[in-house]
């Protein structure tokens, strides 16, 4: 009987950890998504197209050691020649990107950011990166949700029209 309930008890230990850690990311990705549909309302009407992203901004993007793979989530959104990217964390990371100005490159995968494909917008200097927001996990789950290289192809696409 001791045996048994040692045995449970190590394997308690050993699965906690883990079941927090999930526990932790799913109610992480849970409001990160009703922050999302709530800005995902505020687009005005006549945007182009709109997506959901997680972003990165700076060297944040190469830093190897990190909590996370990406600094925040929002959604970009286009309207004539501009990019509207709102955040759901910082008024103060909102941004109007240019099309006529502004450099977008795909970077692909990044692995000091997990397998996860990235884009880059450069703007006057600073770089940005993106990608499509996948939910809890990094890997697509659903086929009806876009993928990083369909968002970038449509924002290379838009520029084309004003180069």
């Amino acid at each position: 009987m001791n045996d048994i309930l040692s045995l449970l008890s190590s394997l308690l230990c050993c699965i906690s950890p883990v079941i927090l850690i999930f526990g932790i990311a799913f109610w992480a990705s849970k409001s990160r998504e009703k922050k999302q549909n709530t800005l995902l309302e505020t687009v005005p009407s006549n945007a182009d197209f709109k997506a959901v992203l997680r972003y990165n901004f700076g060297k944040n993007q190469s830093q190897f050691f990190k909590l996370k793979a990406f600094q925040g989530s929002g959604v970009l959104y286009v309207i004539a020649d501009k990019i509207h990217y709102v955040t759901t964390n910082n008024p103060d990371d909102n941004f109007i990107f240019d099309l006529k100005t502004s450099e977008i490159n795909w970077i692909g995968v990044n692995l000091a950011n997990g397998l996860l494909e990235w884009f880059q917008i450069r703007n006057g200097g600073q770089d940005y990166y993106f990608n499509v927001e996948t939910g809890l996990f990094i890997f697509h789950t659903s086929s009806s949700k876009m993928k990083t290289s369909q968002v970038f192809s449509y924002l290379k696409e838009a520029q084309k029209k004003y180069q």
